[in-house]
């Protein structure tokens, strides 16, 4: 095992080739093995190591394994990505490692990593570096662009590379863990260039153009991966950051340091490792430019802080509640019109149709005495039907018009009012001269209104229906208080007030229309 970790250890600290918020991009397939690699820089028997994972503490499972300052993820799963962090801890100072993991599904990873290639040179591509024949490392295949090679081994030469040697290599190495079998795999992007026109001049490869999001007072390094070209270029490279278009000497506290890496490919690369023990206010909203040069030519990357501020989580939470409380108060102002328009998409009527009920409504005029009752009948027996049933197809049961006074008793009564959905009263004249005139004068005869029995049986179908019921008051200074028991009791009563001048789209018609829903 432990050379397959060798393994990928060489490989993560090979060039990035992805950048997320400023933090290197790693990528892995789902299902397979991969290893995250804490600070190369720090060693030490005293040294510790803390794991986190989008701000939350890794632990140890079955499937995720602490080997040092690394981690292995087993069996990765699309769960598995997002950010991770180590902090490094000696004696003496604290580093932080970030990366990005992104779990992809597929046969092989996006590439890792990026290596160059002369044209008609000869290359020497390892899947294997520094991987012991121990037993535990079962096969190792080479894939390119995700389709398998058939070339296998540790060490695989190319001869004479072309441009059509040009692409993403992955290794796919199969090892034994626990009695289990593990596939790890790593894409490596190799560009096949043309030596007379690229090997003099230098490129910054990473960064380019990066923001990195820091909280003021934080340690960070910034990191700088340049390609310097053949070996006698080197002792004539300069490479070096600027801050603000200022040489980083002029802040102390500031360290810069740059080493030189001959590669397998004959090529020179450079890496320059930018410390700050501090990240202070005046670095915000400037530029940071790593810049290499010689002789032939140079080349800049620049990178970008931004204040990661600890409120912004306080002001998302803001904005979504304030979110949700602006979309509760539009709901409920505009409660109705969203019913109506819902049950009018869903089809006009269906509701009554899809809880059994054959009628949406059973309407009737609650009996009064005195001028006013040509006015209610004309509601209850013209104008409901008219903008109701007519325009909104709702089906409404009208004392007068769909029975007679010979026809109603309590079991018709209750039979009707069992098959609606609401009962609609009508309220007509209720005051205190009238309900003593109510009980020496017979109630007026029109069509729609109910005689005393009848409002006996209303009452008593109401509570053994219990059906919700809507009162409509046909005039104003109605005395509820005059009311039978039967409807005081009724705990769903609902009121509106309706006037001749309302108009068939109006609060009204559409407040009556929700209530019946």
């Amino acid at each position: 095992m432990t050379g397959v970790f060798l393994f990928l250890l060489s490989w993560s600290l090979s060039v990035p080739l992805s950048k997320c918020r400023g933090m290197p991009v790693m990528y892995a397939v789902q299902g397979h093995a991969f290893l995250l690699l804490c600070d190369p820089d720090q060693h030490g028997e005293n040294v510790t190591y803390i794991w986190t994972k989008d701000n939350k503490t890794l632990k140890e499972t079955p499937r995720i394994k602490f080997q040092g300052s690394s981690i292995w993820l087993l069996s990765t799963v699309s769960s598995d990505s997002g950010t991770y962090r180590c902090r490094s801890t000696d004696s003496s100072v604290s580093m932080e490692t970030v990366v990005f993991l992104s779990v992809e599904s597929g046969s092989c990873p996006s590439p890792n990593m990026f290596k160059v290639a002369w044209r008609g040179s000869n290359f020497n591509f390892s899947c294997a570096e520094e991987i012991p024949t121990s037993g535990q490392l079962l096969q190792v295949h080479l894939w390119k662009d995700c389709k398998s090679t058939g070339l296998e081994g540790h060490e695989i030469s190319f001869f004479n590379m072309s441009m059509s040697d040009m692409g993403n290599y992955t290794c796919m190495v199969i090892f034994k863990y626990a009695g289990k079998n593990y596939t790890a795999s790593l894409t490596t992007k190799i560009a096949v260039i043309n030596g007379d026109e690229t090997q003099k001049k230098p490129e910054v490869i990473s960064p380019r153009d990066n923001t990195v999001h820091v909280k003021p007072g934080e340690r960070m390094k910034l990191d700088c991966i340049v390609f310097i070209g053949t070996e006698d270029t080197r002792s004539e490279t300069s490479m070096y950051w600027t801050i603000n278009d200022s040489y980083t000497w002029t802040y102390p506290q500031i360290h810069e340091n740059v080493t030189f890496e001959r590669k397998d490919d004959n090529n020179v690369y450079g890496h320059s490792t930018l410390i700050i023990p501090e990240v202070l206010p005046e670095f915000f909203g400037v530029i940071f430019k790593c810049i290499v040069r010689n002789p032939s030519g140079e080349d800049m990357g620049v990178v970008h802080l931004r204040q990661d501020d600890d409120n912004t989580i306080q002001i998302v939470l803001i904005v979504s509640v304030l979110v949700v409380v602006v979309v509760t108060v539009l709901f409920m102002v505009f409660k109705a019109d969203i019913i109506l328009a819902y049950h009018d998409l869903a089809g006009t009527g269906k509701a009554a149709n899809d809880d059994g009920k054959a009628y949406d409504a059973y309407v009737s005029c609650y009996p009064g005495h005195g001028p006013g009752s040509s006015r209610v009948e004309d509601l209850a027996l013209r104008l409901l039907p008219e903008v109701l049933e007519q325009q909104h197809n709702i089906r409404l049961f009208i004392h007068g018009r769909d029975d007679t006074d010979d026809e109603v008793n309590l079991a018709a009564m209750t039979d009707v009012i069992g098959q609606s959905r609401t009962v609609v009263l009508i309220l007509h004249r209720l005051s205190p001269a009238n309900q003593e005139n109510q009980a020496l004068v017979p109630i007026s005869q029109g069509r729609d209104m109910l005689n005393a029995s009848q409002c006996e049986d209303l009452c008593s179908a109401i509570a053994q229906c219990r059906v919700p019921v809507i009162l409509v008051e046909g005039e104003k200074n109605v005395d509820y208080s005059l009311l039978p028991e039967c409807l005081q009791a009724v705990r769903s009563l609902s009121v509106l007030r309706w006037s001749p001048t309302a108009r068939p789209s109006g609060r009204f018609w559409k407040q009556l229309r929700y209530r019946m829903t």
